[in-house]
């Protein structure tokens, strides 16, 4: 992919999801389509794993990890204030940086 063709599909890729943010149902989507439409990743299904179970004082998930890279993906929704904690499934508080 030349970068003027990465430039393209990274334009597409914005329109394409502009709008959307719904953390739960398009986080999957959201990542494969990055990693294949604008990063020009072959089956990037392969590399990235979704919802992997770590053990803290409880079960929680990790949202995205590509191993390879060390890339570990926290996501939020759209509506959320990235600087502000966030209640976690154990009631807890910590912002997406303190989560991860």
């Amino acid at each position: 992919m030349t970068n003027e063709e990465q430039r393209q599909a990274a334009i597409a890729f914005v329109k394409q999801w502009q709008g959307k943010g719904y953390e739960k149902g398009e986080s999957q989507p959201f990542w494969l389509s990055l990693l294949r439409d604008v990063l020009g990743v072959d089956h990037p299904e392969q590399y990235i794993e979704f919802k992997d179970q770590v053990q803290l004082d409880h079960t929680s998930f990790i949202d995205g990890m590509i191993p390879a890279t060390h890339v570990m993906i926290e996501q939020k929704g759209s509506n959320k204030d990235l600087r502000k904690a966030i209640k976690q499934s154990d009631g807890s508080l910590l912002n997406p940086y303190q989560q991860a």
